[in-house]
């Protein structure tokens, strides 16, 4: 008999299956059922059909360890010890922890990225989490190595070396990609469960991730003349000198300056977004086979964004909403479908979510029920993200960010802050924090956000006493 709570009027129910299916760097955008670019997810377009489209959602941290670390423990990453992804190792999970507790077989395929050698701390059954294993099992099939870091090509002379928005075409089969192991591997997992448990299995892709280098039917799926220049790609007037002095800067200019020098990197990018897609669809036809469908909550997100080239940079890390907006789809087993949810969410929301729908004594969650208030106020509640620089290297520094009624506010440790009127300026291109007619919101998201780093215990609150303190003494 599986986990089961209990009902006074009709006995033991077992509780819902979870599937949670993450991926790496995808913007919020690439979900085809949005209709804000020509990317293509039929399957994924059909999971938000099926359940709830949260197309507010945002990440707390735009940073791989961070950003995982707060979903699965439900903590802030300044709360956890898990700011960085040099130095992060898992030390408890609560939500994967409360769900074994409830008698639930977790299992988990693909990238996990949150310690060495820990998974296994977390989960009855994993695997496909090693890119050396499977950089070895490409090689001993005679087939390139498929793990496209190790190509040195698609990677930066400069030091450090990280990936390069160039786009280039994978000269192996489609279905011995690493979406593909990862994929397989979950599938088995799903076929070899457990049927007397219920089971919260994860899929990590690694992709879309760069660097983007995919198979064709994927590489030339998307024209590079379908890419249309967004309203804020490049460096933008009178932007913040962290912006300006950035290493994400550095590659946006190696890369080039005009706008056709990225369409081939949007166009793969959508591609490596499609084929990823193909694989999900993959999974939920295994779900079906299995006959699960109707017994499983599925959630679909991704751990942060890509700038694509908006604002002069490249990759993630930045306030900016390309960084930190993701997408998030919640299908329920119980009918609520077609949904979309204007209110902020954020992914440190989902192991409080899930642990109410299937009634999972919780531990201590930061974030909130998704499903407990209302879908529809557009702004609210407030989400807040924070990040710190992987080193020296970055030329950038520590910040924390509230999003709130219409706007976003960022305070840059020693530094001036940025304030946007999303609203009005959904491309943060104009920063009005030295705006005298937007005194009043500055000082109430400024009043906020001291709130949140003081309840949570943040270890750079005294250093944002100071400075808001110096700031309104110059005022």
């Amino acid at each position: 008999m599986g986990a089961s709570v209990n009902d006074s009027n009709a006995g033991p129910i077992r509780r819902p299956n979870v599937l949670l299916v993450l991926t790496d760097q995808q913007r919020h955008d690439t979900l085809g059922c949005r209709g804000l670019t020509p990317c293509r997810t039929p399957a994924l377009d059909a999971l938000a059909e099926s359940g709830i489209s949260f197309d507010n959602a945002f990440t707390p941290a735009p940073l791989c360890v961070p950003a995982r670390a707060a979903l699965f423990t439900g903590l802030y990453p300044s709360q956890n010890d898990m700011m960085s992804n040099e130095t992060g190792h898992l030390l408890s999970c609560a939500m994967l922890d409360a769900f074994r507790g409830a008698g639930y077989q977790v299992g988990y395929a693909g990238k996990w990225h949150l310690g060495e050698s820990n998974i296994g701390n977390f989960t009855d059954r994993h695997g496909a989490d090693s890119t050396r294993v499977y950089t070895e099992w490409c090689l001993e099939q005679g087939l390139t190595d498929g793990w496209m870091f190790n190509d040195p090509k698609t990677r930066t002379a400069r030091t450090p070396s990280m990936s390069v928005p160039g786009a280039h075409r994978q000269e192996l089969p489609v279905d011995k990609t690493n979406e593909a192991w990862i994929t397989d591997f979950a599938i088995d997992l799903l076929r070899t469960r457990d049927p007397e448990k219920p089971f919260f299995q994860v899929v990590s892709y690694n992709g879309p991730h760069p660097p983007f280098m995919i198979p064709e039917p994927y590489f030339s799926m998307y024209d590079p003349a379908e890419a249309v220049r967004p309203g804020n790609f490049g460096p933008q007037p009178g932007e913040h000198p962290v912006h300006r002095a950035s290493y994400w800067r550095q590659l946006y200019l190696d890369q080039g300056d005009s706008f056709d020098c990225w369409r081939a990197s949007h166009a793969v990018y959508w591609g490596f977004c499609t084929m990823i897609d193909d694989f999900v669809a993959k999974v939920l036809a295994a779900l079906d086979d299995e006959g699960l469908r109707d017994s499983t909550i599925i959630v679909f997100a991704s751990d942060h964004g890509e700038h694509l080239g908006a604002h002069g940079l490249w990759q993630k890390m930045s306030p900016f909403d390309e960084s930190v907006r993701v997408p998030l789809i919640l299908s329920l087993p119980d009918g609520r479908a077609g949904l979309k949810a204007t209110s902020q969410a954020s992914l440190i929301d989902i192991a409080p979510t899930l642990a109410a729908l299937c009634d999972v004594p919780g531990g201590r969650w930061e974030g909130r029920d998704l499903l407990a208030g209302r879908l529809d106020q557009s702004e609210a509640p407030p989400v807040h993200a924070m990040h710190k620089p992987l080193g020296d290297w970055m030329h950038a520094t520590d910040w924390r960010l509230i999003r709130w009624d219409g706007y976003k506010y960022t305070w840059h440790r020693g530094m001036e802050i940025e304030l946007f009127d999303i609203r009005n300026d959904p491309g943060e291109c104009v920063n009005l924090a030295s705006d005298p007619g937007h005194a009043a919101m500055r000082a109430r998201l400024a009043d906020a956000l001291c709130a949140f780093l003081e309840r949570t215990d943040d270890p750079l609150a005294p250093d944002w006493k100071r400075e808001h303190h110096a700031r309104c003494g110059n005022a």
